[in-house]
């Protein structure tokens, strides 16, 4: 799937999918956003998967140890976001990568690795450098600003995504979208304070 900037497509009813993401949401869910907050800032909230997603995060949570690759756990979440009818799934921690800024994670249902269903997602920060055009302030033109673009994506594989069963696709590329529009919010609100 080609990568889509998720920001750009503006709904009036985030409660309904957002058929322009993504065409292909049985194999790939990909959103990326810019949060205008340090990459150190948003990696704190984004690995806090134990005390900080309930926060602001909805649609899933993770509920685990400290993450750590290979670390196991379980995976809640509300397709509606209404903290109610939460489903339950296994998963791994595939990746955490402090350096990199990567936490991964994954699960499957079957034999095989996975032959009937398996999902692979990937929560990855990339430091930005915005140049800053203050007109109310000439001291500030010219200087940079760290910030930060949220990389988020789903792969799935096997034959229940195959035949665009076992999930509910464009909800989750609906929720994703809102889990990420929900963090950044988390996150500058957080900066604003300080």
């Amino acid at each position: 799937m080609a990568s889509s900037s998720s920001s750009n497509n503006k709904s009036n009813n985030n409660n309904k999918p957002n058929k322009n993401n993504n065409k292909n949401t049985h194999q790939r869910i990909e959103h990326i956003t810019e949060i205008d907050a340090p990459i150190e800032t948003v990696w704190k909230a984004l690995i806090d998967v134990n005390d900080g997603w309930p926060k602001w995060n909805k649609w899933t949570l993770l509920e685990a140890g400290t993450p750590t690759t290979g670390l196991k756990g379980t995976l809640k979440a509300c397709y509606e976001g209404n903290d109610e009818d939460w489903q339950t799934f296994q998963f791994e921690f595939a990746e955490v990568n402090h350096d990199n800024h990567i936490m991964a994670w994954k699960g499957s249902v079957g034999p095989f690795d996975g032959c009937l269903f398996r999902g692979y997602h990937v929560m990855r920060l990339q430091e930005e450098l915005m140049m800053v055009n203050n007109n109310n302030n000439d001291d500030d033109d010219g200087k940079k600003r760290r910030t930060t673009r949220l990389i988020h994506t789903e792969t799935f594989g096997g034959l229940l995504p195959f035949l665009h069963m076992g999930l509910p696709y464009d909800k989750l590329d609906r929720n994703y979208r809102l889990m990420k529009e929900s963090l950044k919010a988390f996150v500058e609100e957080g900066q604003q304070k300080k």
